[in-house]
Parts: structure tokens; sequence; C-alpha cells
């Protein structure tokens, strides 16, 4: 701490100002900084999964609707299916998921067919699964938004530190994605 002194007119010390801290206060102050650190990063941590998860599944959701709206816009088939060569449709959701227009409806991208959108690949502790009745290589849509007799739930799944974020989609044969439901999500995630 440094100390000033003010020194009156007849040269007698009147008052002590002290400024700064000692090391008392800054050990005491360092000590209940680190007690609050190490209660708050764990959940600054989970707020970050969470978000994570979150982003994720609208992000997935957002495709659907992309792909839905594609459909109706090209007048034909397009479907949205995950891949690892770009052309052909695999049963791994946790892949590079591309939508396409499939005017042949051969469920595979040939050459002439546009490839409308393409995602990066999920992270290891990120997976997608998806339970339908029909294919599970692939989510179609027809020329009228409807998914061709093709229903089910794509569930989106993160596990961090044997902590599960899971949300759900729910496709209908009518081609209407909505939210499911968080115990459901866990169940197939759990599977």
């Amino acid at each position: 701490a440094i100390a000033l002194f003010t020194i009156a007119k007849n040269g007698k010390k009147l008052k002590k100002q002290t400024f700064g801290f000692t090391l008392v206060n800054l050990l005491i102050a360092l000590s209940i900084s680190g007690i609050l650190a190490s209660n708050g990063i764990p959940a600054i941590f989970q707020s970050v999964y969470y978000i994570r998860a979150s982003t994720s599944y609208d992000k997935l959701f957002t495709l659907i609707q992309f792909t839905r709206l594609q459909a109706v816009n090209y007048h034909s088939q397009v479907l949205l299916c995950p891949t690892i060569d770009r052309f052909n449709c695999i049963n791994d959701w946790s892949q590079t998921l591309m939508v396409f227009v499939d005017s042949n409806d051969d469920e595979v991208r040939n050459a002439q067919e546009e490839l409308l959108r393409i995602t990066t690949k999920l992270q290891n502790d990120e997976t997608i699964k998806w339970n339908a009745s029909g294919s599970r290589r692939y989510l179609r849509f027809k020329a009228d938004g409807s998914t061709g007799n093709q229903n089910g739930r794509l569930s989106y799944c993160l596990i961090k530190d044997e902590e599960l974020y899971a949300k759900q989609i729910v496709m209908t044969m009518v081609g209407r994605a909505r939210r499911g439901s968080h115990k459901k999500a866990v169940e197939k995630c759990n599977s």
C-alpha cells in the first residue's frame, strides 16, 4: 500500500491517506474469485454444449424445410440424404448431408442432377438417427411437398462428458416437419 501524508503550513503531519491493496486483501479477492470460477465454469461449458446442440438441430430443421421448398419450386422429386461421395446416398446420417434434384427418380445423384446444398460432416460426439417407414437412406419430397408415404423421426444426439443433449424432428407423409418430444429423442439416442 502507498501512504501519503498531508503536511500543514506549520510543518505537522495532518492526515494519512492509503491507496492500493494489502497482501491480505489480494489473497482474499483471489480466493473468492477461485471459488466462483470453480462453480461457474462447468455451467458455462454445459451452456455451450446446449447451444451447440440447439444450433445443429435448427440447421437440420431448416435443411428439411429447404428440401421441401425446393421440391415444390422445381416441380420434381428432391432428396435429402447422407453421402460420402456427393452422388450416392448412404445410411450413416452423421456424414455430410446433400440436397439434390432427383429428376429421374433413381435416388442416386448423377452429373446432370443439380446439387442444391451440401453440409459438413457432424463432429464425432454428434449423431443423427433416422427412424422411418420406407428407406432410411434418404428423406424424399415429391413435387407437391409430400414425402410420398415416408414418415418417421430424425433424432439429433450430442453426447459430451456423459451428458446427452437430444432433440427430435417428426416427419409426416404430407411433408410437414415438426419438433418432437424430448423424451422420445432421448429414448432413440440411447437405443
